[in-house]
């Protein structure tokens, strides 16, 4: 990877106005028994909040899946464009795009749905790479990590929980 500088905190620079996070959304799946299963989603948001465009936005994304490799998703990422305007945010689902996207996880979510995603542990890292202006070097955030696991804790309602803690370096 190249040397490139990574970005200052909003309150130590003024300039660096990409924020990362990752929400809880609650939503609803259809079980193969037809019946909607409530499910908390996972959003991952990229906002800009500084007052000016930022051009040539490169977010990058890997997905760990417990007892496996670290992948690469970023190619899934869509609606991305250029230049990105103040006040602008895209956001993504981690369950529709994001598991998929990872090879081990493909086809079990494929083969099982849901379930396949129930307690096992996912790690999410983001960052983001871009320009404030044509000829400025490229500026790197920090990574964002987090730790995800969908579980079921009340076997009676049958729904699907999410637990997200703040990943380590």
């Amino acid at each position: 990877m190249p040397d490139i500088p990574i970005g200052k905190s909003a309150s130590e620079d003024s300039d660096d106005c990409i924020a990362i996070s990752l929400q809880p959304a609650a939503s609803h799946l259809r079980a193969s028994d037809g019946r909607e299963v409530p499910f908390t989603r996972a959003v991952l948001s990229i906002h800009h909040a500084c007052a000016s465009e930022l051009i040539e936005l490169s977010p990058h994304v890997t997905l760990g899946q417990e007892g496996g490799t670290v992948q690469d998703v970023t190619r899934v990422l869509s609606g991305l464009s250029e230049p990105f305007t103040p006040g602008k945010s895209m956001s993504w689902d981690v369950y529709d795009l994001l598991l998929p996207a990872h090879p081990g996880t493909a086809s079990k979510l494929h083969m099982f749905g849901y379930r396949a995603a129930l307690n096992w542990r996912f790690e999410l890292a983001v960052w983001v790479e871009y320009r404030r202006f044509a000829d400025s070097p490229v500026v790197r955030t920090s990574v964002a990590r987090w730790v995800l696991r969908w579980s079921v804790p009340d076997s009676a309602t049958g729904a699907v929980v999410l637990t997200i803690e703040e990943g380590k370096d």
